[in-house]
């Protein structure tokens, strides 16, 4: 008897957190909706609860705060990011597997600009001491992790640590996302600013035998580059 009753608070437990998830799900879906509707983050917790079909205190109770919303929505980007970079071509090359993590990002953002504009405009612009930490400390895990190859391979010139390249490559990926966000970069740009980015990194802090590929970048995206420039200071 008492094992068909733990069998039974076993399944009304199930079901519960399945009824749960499914409304999360629906919550983190009117988000979306509601951010390609209106271009922005500016609606309000009984907007998108409205959206979802589900109770304002209900939301917040499922889920949090809208900041905590878009940070899962932010975080979903990230696994994007990293699903992108591993099913890309496989690369035995060092180097390139640095400039496959920046077209991976790239080409996630840049695939659809109608959502992650104003969503990365969020991450940008709004001050968050609880989310932000945790959602940067993962994307410098993942500049960390594409920089491992260089760092096994003893690549990168003596001194230089991987750890303070995967933070300054972060800045820099951070600072030409800002510029597409804005919509000064195109998304073609965007992936050109990268390349050409990480390349000139790269050439400063590794060593000269190992530098013909990111010389190859260099110099196919420095057109683009100083196109881009040109245009800019042409304002």
């Amino acid at each position: 008897m008492a094992t068909q009753n733990s069998i039974g608070q076993s399944r009304r437990q199930q079901a519960f957190e399945k009824a749960k998830n499914k409304r999360r799900q629906a919550i983190l879906a009117a988000c979306e909706k509601l951010i390609r509707k209106t271009a922005s983050t500016d609606f309000s917790m009984k907007d998108l609860a409205a959206e979802a079909g589900i109770s304002t205190y209900t939301t917040y109770n499922l889920i949090g705060s809208k900041a905590t919303v878009f940070y899962v929505l932010l975080n979903r980007g990230l696994d994007e990011i990293a699903d992108e970079r591993e099913q890309g071509s496989p690369s035995a090359e060092p180097l390139q597997c640095v400039l496959d993590a920046g077209r991976a990002g790239a080409s996630v953002f840049a695939s659809d600009p109608d959502f992650y504009r104003p969503l990365m405009r969020y991450l940008l612009g709004v001050p968050d001491p609880v989310n932000r930490p945790a959602y940067m400390g993962r994307a410098f895990d993942y500049w960390c992790n594409a920089l491992r190859p260089l760092e096994d391979g003893a690549i990168l010139r003596d001194g230089v640590s991987t750890q303070a390249l995967a933070r300054n490559l972060q800045v820099f990926f951070t600072g030409a996302l800002d510029y597409w966000v804005h919509c000064e970069l195109s998304g073609d740009e965007l992936n050109a600013q990268i390349q050409y980015g990480i390349a000139i990194h790269l050439h400063a802090l590794t060593r000269p035998e190992k530098q013909a590929l990111l010389e190859t970048v260099i110099a196919e995206k420095q057109p683009v580059i100083e196109a881009i420039t040109l245009r800019d200071t042409s304002l």
